[in-house]
């Protein structure tokens, strides 16, 4: 009796990921991305060939059948309303080569979560490849394709949370093999597959705004501004449109006498872009901050007015 000995070797097949960056991605950040994207592609046999990002828009080209484009930008006041990223698939030809990531809102979720940004990064780029591939803007209940992120799902970091699932890899694999034979995407869209986080208030992220009221003056607190990372910077007062913060991170400046300064008179401390105000030796106004009439450092860079639609969160 003969026996036959069949080996099977399966080959991850490629896939060209081409990256257009205009956000101004750390090469820290983004590598730590592509290696977590790239991970999670490879458990569900494709192998993601990055290409050097491109940082101006004349290099952006119609891809080829086994190519994507993904793009990775800054949010706008236009911009749905925590919107992660999304896909623009074809569900007709069910494929789809540009997918979208909203960078700096990426970067609050990791500072809220307090996960690593390039990896959340990396989880969103296999999220929004995974809809190109499959050709689908459906989203499922579980698992790394599911419509929105929790920032306690992150921090929890349950890995069935950040996988694809066994079919969505085995449709995945028959797609992008059937690729190499097709025409490439035609550039009707059709549908987008949107990446979601959940905020507070579906409209302007009210609660965070009105637990930021009851803070009180010199509080420490950490704030994250869209598209920058988190800070340190203490209270000051907020109304309806801004927030006024210390930035106390410049050697020199005297710390605790502006504190008290902000705890005395929050509004009069908000308002020094217009009026001076003095303590003893040291006077805060629009010139300057100064200490025995000695310049030490500009206004704005030690009191900071930031818009509300900028700030992503306030964490005490």
């Amino acid at each position: 009796m003969t026996f036959l000995l069949t080996a099977v070797l399966v080959v991850n097949l490629p896939l060209v990921v081409r990256t257009y960056d205009s956000a101004g991605v750390s090469a820290r950040v983004l590598e730590r991305a592509q290696q977590g994207a790239g991970v999670t592609l490879a458990a569900v046999g494709i192998e993601p060939i990055w290409r050097p990002p491109c940082h101006a828009t004349g290099c952006v080209s119609k891809p080829k059948p086994r190519e994507v484009i993904v793009r990775l930008v800054k949010s706008t006041p236009r911009s749905e309303r925590d919107s992660l990223g999304f896909a623009a698939v074809d569900v007709g030809q069910r494929a789809g080569t540009l997918a979208t990531l909203y960078v700096d809102r990426v970067d609050a979720l990791a500072a809220q979560s307090g996960v690593d940004r390039g990896e959340l990064l990396g989880r969103a780029i296999a999220h929004e490849i995974g809809h190109l591939i499959l050709g689908t803007a459906d989203h499922p209940r579980f698992g790394l394709m599911r419509a929105i992120w929790k920032a306690d799902e992150l921090s929890r970091d349950m890995p069935l949370d950040w996988i694809f699932s066994e079919d969505q890899g085995a449709k995945m694999r028959r797609r992008l093999a059937a690729r190499a034979s097709e025409t490439p995407v035609v550039e009707s869209v059709i549908a987008e597959a949107r990446l979601s986080t959940e905020s507070d208030d579906p409209v302007d992220n009210a609660a965070m705004w009105k637990r930021a009221r009851r803070l009180e003056p010199s509080t420490r607190v950490t704030v994250t501004v869209s598209g920058a990372a988190p800070v340190e910077r203490y209270f000051v007062r907020l109304d309806s449109a801004e927030l006024v913060v210390l930035n106390l991170s410049a050697p020199g400046l005297p710390k605790r006498q502006l504190l008290n300064m902000a705890v005395d008179n929050p509004a009069w401390m908000a308002a020094t872009a217009k009026m001076i105000y003095k303590d003893n030796n040291l006077r805060v106004g629009p010139e300057g901050v100064f200490v025995k009439d000695r310049k030490i450092a500009e206004l704005t860079d030690v009191v900071e007015h930031l818009p509300r639609a900028t700030v992503a969160s306030i964490v005490k």
